[in-house]
């Protein structure tokens, strides 16, 4: 069926050509004055630079490639905007699928065109899929703008996805012309905010549509958001139908039900599943000495991920079959995913391919059944009475606990019973910490302490994955950066190749507050991660998903010096939100010439619309504010 949408897809030619509501564009090449004195963007005054025009127009070759015309024109504000002027094309080059050609480019500045040496440019290889084409804008300043245009030729129209009218800049004016000849239908979805306007224009006569924004602010990351482009101002297209020489309508794949059947059926996803695969001696030999099922799903998905090697690419499906893959041991997300189906399901484990979209990816939206928008297949396992999704190019993450990319988002599982996507989320495990501490305090305001950590479910999978990818770069950033002032000394961590054993971190650490007059300002807000406030911003534009529920638990025991007193000590103190979904305690008791800090954090919910924003930042605000109150200690000079 997927190769059936390909030629389909021959016949569903695209045209973005000039039409009247186009005719006002510029020439290229040629500015007004109110371009060049441009000082600032007029619905963004601290931007950097703003993308002026950014257009395209699309016709067919002689044999059906999707010939592609982009120009785009850039203003620089000031010199953080600099940077805009090396230019950066990606393209799909795997198999000779994409070539760019034609380029030009120019910049201005006052009164004075400079053009681009066609010599600097260059085509660099990114790995086995993509290239970059590269150049730099000459004499670029602060007050300069640039404008480049280039031709982009792809094989067929596998390559027509979306039109993207928002950036990290801000932009003034986005088009796009979609013509479309008889007989071939699309489907298209506008996505972005309600209070953005967008102009569409159905021109039926000549089978073409067009879509305009105008004055689009930039959009840029916020902590704990999702992919970017679930939040960018865009439009996307997937081909849906057409009509047959006899005048009969043939829709495609026009709802998840038909999505997950063809799927099911396609010789290249759900049927290489079906294969007949050779199963390793050695997992042979492991799988005989388990009775139950549950069992073989741990043994077989456990040999999977330890001894086959993710190539870096996701994929839905396996091309080539999976023979190649056995051989060589590497392969994309997909194929491995695959092939881990296949050996459950010649060892009679129910199991299906699953269809997602990883956060990092964008989301799903469960309205419109666009296969496009999945990025790689994993496995959806129902085994012993109990539901498993599992992704074997997930090196750290045990069975039973949900791939952490996959949380609070959807999938599709492809059998043919699938009517609907299905939402993945993982309420029955939390990112659980809990810590122990004991330091010493001197005179002149040093703390050395021991640090014990246990780390439990997502804890254990994100420290994990983070350790065994840069140890150095872990340290750096989950201790000495994230609390001012404190080094660690030594670290050593257990059980890190265990899938039932928590992670266990000990960190022999040093830090240092300043002393005056014979006062400490001691911050015991160590290990907590919430030294600082995430969510700085007035307003915010993305939803908040922390992907998973939270749970702290912090022991901290303080030797004082010698004869010193605590002058002032925070209170005790237990702040809720009004839904009671997040809570903090804290415990200050005084033992003597000691202090013993108590901190328990308890986070249920995991996914924060961007509507209910300013609550979640004034609860956020006031539980930082009330961790970093400090103890204020006074010490005896002599």
């Amino acid at each position: 069926m997927r190769k059936l949408l390909v030629c389909l897809f021959t016949f569903f030619l695209v045209y973005r050509g000039t039409i009247s509501a186009q005719s006002d564009l510029p020439q290229f090449a040629v500015f007004n004055d109110a371009e060049i004195n441009m000082k600032e963007c007029p619905f963004e005054k601290d931007a950097d630079a703003v993308i002026l025009l950014d257009e395209a127009s699309s016709d067919f070759g002689p044999d059906y490639q999707l010939i592609t015309l982009r120009r785009i024109r850039i203003k620089i504000l000031n010199e953080r905007g600099l940077n805009r002027a090396k230019i950066v094309i990606p393209f799909y080059s795997k198999e000779d699928f994409e070539y760019i050609r034609n380029i030009e480019a120019v910049s201005i500045y006052q009164s004075s065109l400079y053009t681009l040496d066609k010599k600097s440019i260059y085509t660099e290889k990114v790995d086995q899929n993509f290239s970059n084409i590269k150049f730099a804008l000459p004499n670029v300043k602060v007050g300069s703008i640039i404008e480049y245009r280039y031709e982009s030729v792809m094989k067929d129209y596998g390559g027509l996805t979306h039109w993207l009218f928002q950036s990290d800049i801000p932009t003034v004016k986005s088009c796009y012309l979609l013509h479309m000849i008889p007989n071939a239908q699309f489907s298209y979805v506008v996505t972005k905010k309600p209070n953005y306007p967008i102009t569409i224009k159905q021109l039926e006569n000549e089978g073409k549509t067009y879509f305009e924004m105008n004055n689009i602010p930039s959009l840029h990351f916020e902590p704990y958001m999702d992919a970017v482009k679930d939040y960018l101002q865009k439009v996307e297209f997937q081909f849906s139908g057409y009509i047959s020489e006899f005048g009969g309508k043939r829709n495609v794949n026009t709802t998840w039900e038909q999505v997950a059947y063809s799927l099911a059926t396609d010789k290249e996803l759900g049927g290489v599943v079906k294969k007949d695969v050779a199963i390793p001696d050695e997992l042979k030999q492991l799988l005989s000495k388990e009775n139950t099922n549950t069992g073989k799903m741990t043994v077989i998905y456990n040999y999977v991920r330890k001894h086959f090697t993710w190539n870096g690419y996701d994929g839905k499906y396996a091309m080539n079959g999976l023979k190649k893959l056995v051989d060589t041991r590497a392969g994309s997300a997909g194929e491995i995913n695959l092939l881990l189906l296949n050996f459950f399901q010649q060892n009679g484990i129910e199991s299906y391919p699953m269809l997602v979209s990883e956060r990092d990816n964008g989301r799903i939206d469960p309205r419109f059944p666009f296969i496009d928008r999945f990025n790689k297949t994993i496995a959806y396992v129902m085994v012993d009475g109990k539901n498993y999704i599992l992704d074997a190019t997930q090196k750290y993450c045990p069975p039973g606990l949900t791939p952490f990319p996959l949380l609070n988002t959807y999938g599709l599982i492809v059998n043919k019973k699938t009517t609907d996507v299905i939402s993945i989320a993982d309420d029955s495990e939390s990112f659980k910490t809990i810590t122990v501490i004991k330091s010493k305090l001197d005179k002149n305001g040093s703390l050395a302490g021991y640090a014990t950590v246990f780390n439990y479910d997502y804890a254990k999978l994100l420290q994990t994955e983070a350790i065994k990818e840069d140890e150095k770069k872990f340290i750096r950033e989950n201790y000495e950066a994230e609390y001012e002032g404190l080094k660690v000394e030594e670290f050593n961590y257990e059980n890190i190749d265990s899938d039932s054993a928590e992670l266990v971190e000990h960190v022999t650490f040093t830090d240092q507050f300043d002393e005056s007059g014979g006062y400490i300002l001691l911050n015991y807000n160590l290990f907590t991660s919430l030294r600082k406030n995430p969510f700085v911003r007035d307003e915010r534009f993305t939803n908040v998903n922390f992907g998973f529920p939270m749970k702290m638990e912090i022991e901290e025991t303080i030797d004082l010096p010698e004869n010193s007193k605590l002058d002032a000590i925070p209170k005790n103190r237990k702040l809720t939100t009004p839904d009671k979904d997040i809570s903090i305690s804290r415990e200050i008791q005084q033992n003597g010439n000691s202090i013993t800090i108590r901190l328990k954090f308890s986070q249920e919910v995991t996914l924060v619309p961007f509507e209910f924003y300013a609550g979640l930042q004034d609860f956020y605000k006031t539980m930082v504010d009330m961790l970093n109150e400090p103890i204020t200690v006074k010490v005896n000079s002599k």
